[in-house]
């Protein structure tokens, strides 16, 4: 198993990273930065070499990248676009394997979500078609796998449940994709976390966090043990991230990444 911390690294100019979150992740003991990318993509090109000289002196990898698409990228409805999806996920792919990141979160509920126009199925087989033509031969390129985040109805109006993510996973049927699962999502959907169990073929990152995207470093919710109770019976031993806030800063981390590692040990 190994573990991150998935957080917001840009500054208020959206376009920098701020190393003083980073330093705080390798200091609390952390395995990987969770890292968005749609914030790599972004930057420039002399301050995205300064985040892969950083990340190797601080001996921190990103073994995982978030927030595949940003907002204004289209991949549902009569906007998307399959030329600009592609241009864009060349530059973003690329740049996330120097990173050395071998997964991709596919959450992006802007880009994502369905407009009026577009139904359900339209949107699946949408996604469906994108991936085979678009993505997939970049994963191939690009060493990755894409992993579909199911998101809270309140975020987004598409793939909310797992079983949800789990039938985008069917649809496309390569091994380039696979599932995730949030416990924050899981948690405001009243999801059964026994779906776990069910889809656990597919199961590839963890996000952790309890309610109001708290971090959990004295306990967890019954709702939340329960799906860890479940990655443990299933023998989980993939990535797992906390996607929460910081609490009281390294200590507060230290603390929830302690009690997380004590689940599984």
């Amino acid at each position: 198993m190994r573990y991150g911390f998935c957080k917001e690294f840009s500054t208020a100019l959206k376009t920098e990273v701020d190393y003083s979150l980073v330093k705080m992740i390798k200091d609390a003991g952390f395995d990987y930065i969770e890292m968005r990318l749609m914030l790599v993509a972004a930057l420039a090109d002399d301050a995205f070499e300064k985040l892969v000289r950083t990340l190797n002196e601080y001996a921190l990898p990103c073994d995982v990248c978030c927030a595949l698409f940003p907002r204004t990228l289209r991949v549902t409805g009569m906007e998307a676009d399959d030329k600009a999806i592609g241009d864009y996920l060349e530059l973003a792919f690329c740049r996330a394997n120097k990173l050395g990141a071998r997964k991709v979160v596919f959450g992006s509920a802007p880009a994502r979500a369905l407009d009026e126009n577009t139904t359900q199925e339209r949107g699946y087989q949408q996604l469906t078609d994108m991936i085979h033509a678009v993505m997939l031969p970049l994963c191939e390129k690009y060493d990755i796998t894409v992993v579909i985040e199911p998101l809270r109805r309140d975020a987004c109006n598409f793939i909310n449940t797992l079983t949800d993510g789990m039938k985008l996973v069917k649809m496309v049927h390569s091994n380039r994709i696979g599932l995730l699962a949030d416990s924050l999502h899981m948690l405001t959907n009243q999801e059964n976390a026994n779906q776990i169990m069910d889809y656990q073929d597919s199961l590839r990152h963890v996000h952790i966090a309890d309610a109001g995207r708290n971090l959990p470093e004295d306990g967890y919710s019954t709702q939340v043990e329960a799906i860890i109770r479940n990655l443990r019976k299933i023998n989980y031993n993939h990535t797992i991230s906390f996607e929460s806030k910081n609490g009281r800063g390294v200590e507060s981390m230290v603390k929830a990444l302690d009690l997380l590692k004590r689940q599984f040990n």
